[in-house]
């Protein structure tokens, strides 16, 4: 198990409406030898998504699977959150699903996962909410801004439903927003600084 100070960064994308096409134009950019752990979490059928992870690993060259309960959470694996269960992360940086039924009218709730990815990975956490309807994602981005995370939106232009983007921006939840093109480079930067030594004392 990793110790607090061995953590690694963590990435969570979330998706709706338009999310499978826009993901897998921004999967690419992962490699096998990406530092940090993905997770997806998709508006989705529970029927579909471990279809939708196996179509992933065509477009990645990252490990893709769907989460299963109880697993450490490693770097360079891609997550897809099933469709029937809320995905949380455990202070102890295990995946906890559960199917306790619709939160806040969404099953996956986004918000839970970003929540508990602050919990764990405060500053070495990245929340990205993609093309989608409704709000959540709102509240989580929050959650890891606060912790010093980086918070990313797809821009209207390249999204399919700006929905979920701008209630995140609304929300003054949002560093970046970026077009689709430029936001797998953000990710990379970020992870690139937090994967670098820093030095004893330094902040």
């Amino acid at each position: 198990m990793a110790a607090p100070d061995q953590r690694f960064p963590v990435v969570v994308m979330a998706a709706s409406t338009g999310g499978p096409a826009t993901v897998m134009r921004l999967a690419p950019g992962f490699t096998k030898e990406f530092p940090g752990a993905v997770i997806l979490v998709q508006h989705m059928p529970a029927s579909f998504t471990n279809q939708y992870a196996l179509q992933l690993t065509e477009f990645t060259s990252i490990r893709v699977k769907e989460a299963e309960h109880n697993e450490v959470l490693q770097p360079s694996t891609m997550y897809v959150c099933p469709g029937s269960h809320h995905l949380r992360v455990n202070p102890t940086g295990r995946i906890q699903l559960d199917n306790s039924g619709r939160i806040g009218g969404y099953l996956p709730c986004i918000d839970v996962t970003f929540e508990t990815v602050a919990a764990y990975a405060g500053a070495m956490s990245i929340g990205v909410v993609l093309t989608g309807m409704g709000s959540d994602g709102a509240r989580g981005m929050k959650a890891i801004k606060a912790a010093a995370g980086l918070t990313i939106a797809q821009n209207e232009e390249t999204s399919v439903i700006f929905g979920m983007p701008a209630e995140a921006i609304k929300a003054g939840a949002v560093d970046l927003v970026l077009p689709l093109e430029e936001i797998y480079p953000a990710i990379e930067k970020r992870v690139v600084g937090l994967c670098r030594p820093v030095p004893v004392g330094a902040r």
